[in-house]
């Protein structure tokens, strides 16, 4: 049993750390692009609100409009419009680059097919929220991997 079960977690743990190397790369893009829209507005302390909300950003149920939209619609409502634009606009940047990339770095990562990698998140999201949409896509490198090695085998 060990020849087919220490290969498999060797794998496992190869998989984990691809997802974690995945976020760190989509955190650290969400980080320029912030500090990019941050720059532009003028806002004091641009890259240390850009860290923050990143971090935010990683937590896939709060995301960076958990900061940013709240933060537009109060700048709209201190008159302050432009500002308010601009930090809808950042969030729709950022928004749009993780929605884009997400399924292509955590695919690549992971060794899955970016569509398989989406509707294993989507699918582990709806069954079991926010731990599914981190465990979805670990399981399905894990029945690859030993569907492959059955495959291989036989």
């Amino acid at each position: 049993w060990r020849e087919k079960t220490l290969p498999a977690l060797r794998r496992l743990k190869q998989s984990v750390f691809g997802w974690a190397w995945a976020q760190c790369k989509l955190m650290g893009l969400t980080f320029l692009v912030l500090t990019l829209g941050f720059f532009l507005l003028q806002i004091s302390y641009g890259p240390l609100w850009a860290l923050l909300i990143s971090f935010v950003d990683v937590l896939p149920i709060l995301g960076t409009g958990t900061v940013l939209v709240p933060w537009a619609l109060v700048c709209w409502l201190q008159g302050d419009p432009i500002r308010a634009l601009g930090l809808l606009g950042i969030y729709a940047v950022a928004w749009l680059l993780r929605s884009v990339l997400e399924p292509r770095f955590i695919g690549r990562q992971l060794g899955l097919d970016p569509l398989v990698t989406l509707f294993s998140m989507y699918a582990g999201f709806r069954l079991l929220g926010l731990g599914g949409l981190i465990l979805a896509p670990l399981l399905a490198v894990t029945a690859t991997q030993l569907a492959s090695d059955s495959a291989n085998r036989g």
